[in-house]
């Protein structure tokens, strides 16, 4: 599949909808009414929007009444990490040792992104005015929504993973960029998310392209559950951006710090990559062919 999210985003988002197909939504799981345990890995956020201010998995789903297809896939991931048996079977089974570290470096990394993701999509829910649509209101709490879905599966995927002796450096490193990226003109913030998720989802596709990963059956149906959303998150982020005002020939200058940013945070783990099958010099150079491509004026990025 290509992975150009920069040069199409509704081609990219087409490609990842075929290859995920639909979700059947399963009975709901008692587990899932339970408030989570979980510490925040990077960034605390508040409690959702809605009438309990609940942040149980089955309150979560309750919010996501926008879209039907995401309350299904959603449920569907919920219910099986609900079954701790089953999902560290999932994770655990024929991995060895530094695999199992690898994957842990890369799920601690992604937390921290959606607990940031959290906060961004939940303070411009209720910066919006009641003169804006009603429906851009929806769409940015149903990605906020997403988000803490996303989160709980991480952390309940982590918590059957060992803890990297490395990760007070991995925390930092994370929270340092997305501390980073923050602009206090919404307009410039929403776009530098596309910068930030497109590098994820390019990410994600990365990893999901290897016959190592794809062997963790647990990891594998996360990360791929992740991309899926995460790659409607792209355009939607950069239609807000673009709603509000920013310029959209100003793309490529958010991704030349977001990007860039990315790799930096990334190459000190470089060698997890390669534990799970993936090359970690490629990828890098994936992740910054945009700012390189559009400085040399090509219209499209191919691989």
């Amino acid at each position: 599949m290509r992975d150009d999210f920069e040069a199409s985003f509704a081609e990219q988002l087409a490609a990842i909808e075929a290859e995920t197909g639909p979700a059947v939504a399963p009975g709901v799981n008692a587990r899932l009414t339970e408030t989570p345990d979980f510490t925040p890995f990077c960034f605390g956020y508040p409690k959702p929007d809605s009438d309990s201010g609940a942040q149980h998995p089955a309150a979560l789903l309750a919010d996501l009444t926008w879209d039907a297809g995401s309350h299904d896939r959603a449920s569907a991931m919920l219910t099986a990490y609900a079954d701790d048996a089953a999902t560290r079977e999932t994770l655990l089974r024929g991995v060895d040792d530094e695999s199992q570290l690898a994957v842990s470096r890369i799920l601690a990394i992604l937390v921290c992104a959606e607990e940031s993701a959290v906060n961004v999509f939940h303070h411009e829910c209720h910066r919006l005015s009641d003169a804006q649509i009603a429906a851009d209101h929806q769409a940015l709490r149903e990605i906020e929504t997403e988000e803490r879905v996303h989160a709980w599966l991480i952390h309940a995927a982590r918590s059957h993973l060992p803890v990297p002796d490395d990760i007070d450096a991995i925390r930092r490193r994370t929270r340092r960029l997305f501390m980073r990226v923050a602009s206090r003109d919404v307009p410039t913030h929403f776009a530098r998310l596309t910068g930030l998720d497109s590098g994820v989802c390019i990410s994600l596709s990365a990893l999901l392209g290897s016959a190592k990963v794809n062997k963790i059956e647990g990891f594998a149906r996360l990360i791929k559950h992740i991309r899926r959303d995460e790659a409607t998150h792209v355009k939607k982020s950069r239609d807000h951006a673009v709603d509000l005002g920013f310029n959209p020939d100003q793309f490529h200058e958010c991704y030349d710090l977001t990007r860039s940013g990315m790799v930096g945070m990334l190459e000190p783990i470089a060698s997890s990559f390669e534990t799970l099958g993936v090359d970690p010099d490629r990828l890098f150079k994936r992740l910054m062919r945009f700012q390189e491509s559009r400085l040399a004026g090509e219209a499209a990025l191919i691989d």
